[in-house]
């Protein structure tokens, strides 16, 4: 049943593999001379690979430790995720495709005025030369080349809460202001208005002690806290969210293939166990008759 069990996970971990931002359940397997025993080693946390999403700036890609907060409005419940595929409902809040709301803080408006947009020329003819947002906090905007540093988003004007980027039917703008919405590496969400960029939001990503000892509420991609991991504290100030990107799934074949490789072995073995023990059984009511 141990080595059934086994291969089950690793199956299950196969099987999670095409699913985005999905992780990895761990295991262990000892004992063998008493039926095998199953050890649960946690969840693997491992960073997935970057699939990008260019054009679709709810889409978002943890590089490093954290996990984004959101609310189950349903089961009124927090939970968190490394997967960043957003999208605007029709309320105008950001949520993900099950309908859990993103959480964030919102900002008091800090305006940042940016200069005339660097065009490419007869002197700067590659694309890819010039500063872009979602690389950093700098905009590469002048004809000089000198970089433009943003004006230090505004302080917190309220608790965590939802996202909400809704247009306004009136003029289809965002929050009836607003042409464009940018998020920046350090979570912070900008409305653009012209050459005027405003923070708005900022999302806060957490982290925990142990994020291996999460608990797995819904397809190894939504997770809750529990003993084990600890209380939410606040992600790695090395930590970034880049737009225009998801994470996938944390499984690699090749290494779950040679896991799965064990486990029949494992589950071989217990079967000869099985046989023998019948056998010297067998054996001994033979001598005692």
């Amino acid at each position: 049943m141990s080595s059934t069990e086994l291969i089950s996970i690793i199956s299950g971990n196969i099987a999670g593999m095409g699913m985005d931002g999905h992780r990895a359940k761990r295991w262990a397997f000892k004992d063998f001379m008493h039926g095998g025993e199953i050890v649960d080693s946690g969840i693997s946390m491992k960073q997935g690979k970057q699939e990008p999403r260019i054009g679709e700036w709810t889409k978002l890609y943890i590089k490093g430790k954290g996990f984004f907060t959101v609310w189950d409005p349903d089961k009124h419940q927090t939970m968190y995720t490394r997967l960043g595929d957003f999208h605007i409902d029709g309320s105008g809040t950001m949520v993900t495709k099950e309908g859990f709301k993103l959480m964030g803080t919102p900002l008091e408006g800090s305006y940042t005025r940016l200069r005339r947009e660097r065009t490419l020329n007869a002197y700067n003819t590659d694309p890819t030369n010039r500063t872009d947002f979602f690389q950093a906090n700098v905009f590469n905007y002048s004809n000089s080349g000198a970089d433009q540093q943003l004006v230090p988003p505004g302080r917190p004007i309220g608790n965590t809460q939802e996202i909400s980027l809704a247009l306004d039917p009136r003029n289809g703008k965002y929050l009836g202001l607003y042409d464009e919405i940018k998020i920046a590496e350090d979570g912070i969400v900008y409305g653009k208005d012209g050459n005027n960029l405003v923070s708005l939001y900022k999302i806060q990503l957490a982290n925990f002690n142990n994020a291996e000892g999460l608990t797995d509420k819904k397809d190894g991609v939504y997770f809750e806290p529990n003993e084990s991991s600890g209380l939410p504290t606040l992600a790695s100030t090395n930590s970034t969210i880049l737009s225009e990107a998801i994470e996938k799934s944390n499984v690699f074949s090749k290494v779950e293939a040679h896991y799965l490789t064990e486990a029949q072995r494992y589950f071989q073995f217990a079967t000869q166990a099985q046989k023998l023990a019948d056998k010297i059984t067998g054996t001994a009511i033979e001598l005692i008759q």
